[in-house]
């Protein structure tokens, strides 16, 4: 599925602006939200805090996960390679950190697979619990959920989201190290094609990133 138009930014520099701001903000989110350090009982009121504080890590991220987002860190990838116009080597090899720490796995939830917990075609995991139980309470997703009642599962699906922050901060500290240069640009409108790098080549093996898919 593509980027949608609804909502777009108007440019790729643009979406890199707007990208910084939020993932500014979900950072200290973060921080605001940690919890106090050392291990509590499991069925303590602390441990169910914790728990949904986690979830909504997870929730949040999503719109830096899912590839049709207008900030998702594909597309944010590709935004800082096209607006790279002095191919400035520091921010290029920011931009390639982040996008080899990012995998499918991530946006899938597949290392969060158990025996006979989701066959290997099922849809993504924890876009059931979001759309049957977090933010809406879509039927169908609502009964595939079921088994996000084992917070035990439902914390390990929502960790292979949360594994995707080190690409985050990656991808941050790259934008806002190139808005504060002055590093980037938006190309121009008959240049918005795939940049140099973007083709089949570039992935390595097993590592299945989804960023070349553009």
């Amino acid at each position: 599925m593509g980027e949608g138009k609804r909502g777009k930014p108007r440019s790729e520099l643009e979406r890199l602006q707007i990208f910084a701001q939020l993932a500014t903000e979900y950072f200290r989110m973060v921080e605001l939200f940690a919890p106090v350090p050392g291990p509590v009982p499991v069925d303590s009121v602390e441990a169910e805090r914790r728990h949904w504080i986690e979830l909504f890590r997870a929730v949040l991220l999503r719109k830096f996960i899912v590839p049709d987002e207008h900030v998702s860190l594909k597309l944010v990838v590709r935004a800082l390679r096209m607006c790279n116009y002095s191919a400035d080597p520091r921010l290029a090899e920011g931009t390639e950190a982040a996008a080899a720490l990012f995998t499918n796995e991530m946006i899938r939830g597949r290392p969060a697979l158990l025996a006979g917990f989701a066959a290997e075609d099922d849809p993504d995991l924890f876009e059931d619990v979001l759309y049957g139980r977090l933010l809406h309470g879509d039927a169908d997703r609502f009964h595939r959920s079921g088994w996000a009642e084992d917070y035990a599962r439902q914390s390990a699906v929502a960790a292979d989201r949360l594994e995707a922050e080190l690409a985050l901060r990656k991808a941050l500290d790259a934008v806002s190290y190139g808005l504060a240069h002055e590093l980037l640009r938006s190309p121009k409108p008959d240049s918005d094609a795939v940049p140099p790098g973007d083709g089949p080549d570039p992935v390595p093996p097993g590592d299945g990133l989804p960023f070349e898919e553009i």
